[in-house]
């Protein structure tokens, strides 16, 4: 079977105007050309649509059956069409999130949208980082927020902020009375960290990290989700490095604890192809800077403001969207 929309159009057409003369003038066609295409999606289907005298034009009962059909594949093509000739300024985003974005900045991001770009749906998941660094390049997901910068061909980061870190410990435990906690503490202490599986890069990180302080961590594998490995220091069951940004937010059954001793900073930031350059990216991107100004106060501010330098104004999304 053989056939193509046009050939749907001027059938569906013809059986409205049921007059060869007004189809081929409301189409912009030659009445021979109506002809033509009506008799080949006859043949196509091997039915006769129309009935044709001197006097009038009529559907056949095999014309009124197919009308229908005809009807919802036309639609169907439409929709299509508009649905794929705006996916570049549709304002739609894939993202997932590290901790801190997920807790810390992402309510922002989400408040901002909803006033400034009431219409931008962004679609949330969380994934590891395994699944992070694999579906980005395949274009499953769009953006990474408040992540390290993951070895991923064609990625852009943009560097949003270096987190200080600090240990979450069991409310319970007798390091909890403590205002800090020393490094050499962890000689005693397990690490939870996420598994291999989850996250290749965790627990090497953990180990370079204490390494210079003649500390090997004794791991406790966890789930790579941030609430999971905080249940698990809540249990007793070691504890958690994280960023300090996190003290922020409420999580049962564990204190925060800035560490004695100065571990380097953690650099976290905004990851996304390089050839993603879709108005929806450029939108998400300035948003999070913004919120991200607002958040993250004190030495990083700068930066991130000459981030937001670069960033196209809100005033230039509105018409390269009244544009296309």
């Amino acid at each position: 079977m053989d056939f193509r929309i046009r050939q749907l159009q001027c059938f569906l057409t013809l059986s409205d105007l049921l007059n060869y003369g007004k189809t081929a003038r409301a189409l912009y066609m030659s009445q021979p050309t109506i002809t033509f295409q009506i008799k080949s999606l006859e043949e196509a289907f091997g039915v006769k649509l129309f009935e044709r005298d001197r006097q009038q034009v009529r559907l056949t009962d095999a014309g009124f059956a197919f009308r229908e059909y005809a009807q919802t594949i036309v639609d169907t093509v439409d929709a299509a069409r508009e649905c794929l000739g705006g996916l570049h300024t549709r304002l739609h985003l894939r993202v997932s999130c590290g901790p801190v974005g997920q807790f810390v900045l992402l309510p922002a991001v989400i408040r901002a949208l909803a006033a400034q770009y009431p219409d931008f749906e962004l679609e949330v998941s969380e994934l590891t980082t395994e699944q992070q660094m694999a579906r980005l390049p395949e274009g499953k997901i769009d953006a990474l927020l408040m992540v390290g910068a993951l070895p991923i061909n064609g990625m852009r980061f943009d560097p949003i902020c270096k987190e200080s870190l600090v240990a979450v410990v069991a409310r319970e435990s007798p390091l909890a009375a403590r205002r800090s906690l020393s490094v050499q503490d962890l000689r005693d202490t397990a690490v939870i960290a996420s598994r291999i599986k989850d996250c290749r890069f965790h627990q090497p990180y953990l180990h370079s990290l204490l390494a210079p302080y003649g500390v090997t961590p004794r791991i406790v594998e966890s789930p790579h989700s941030c609430s999971v490995q905080f249940a698990y220091a809540a249990a007793g069951e070691g504890v958690v490095i994280s960023t300090a940004s996190m003290a922020a937010c409420t999580f049962p059954g564990v204190v925060f604890l800035p560490f004695e001793e100065p571990l380097p900073p953690l650099q976290l930031g905004m990851s996304a192809l390089e050839t993603n350059e879709r108005l929806a990216m450029k939108v998400f991107r300035q948003i999070v800077l913004q919120c991200a100004e607002t958040i993250f106060l004190g030495t990083q501010r700068p930066a991130i403001r000459k981030l937001l330098l670069h960033q196209p104004q809100p005033e230039l999304y509105q018409e390269q969207r009244a544009a296309s």
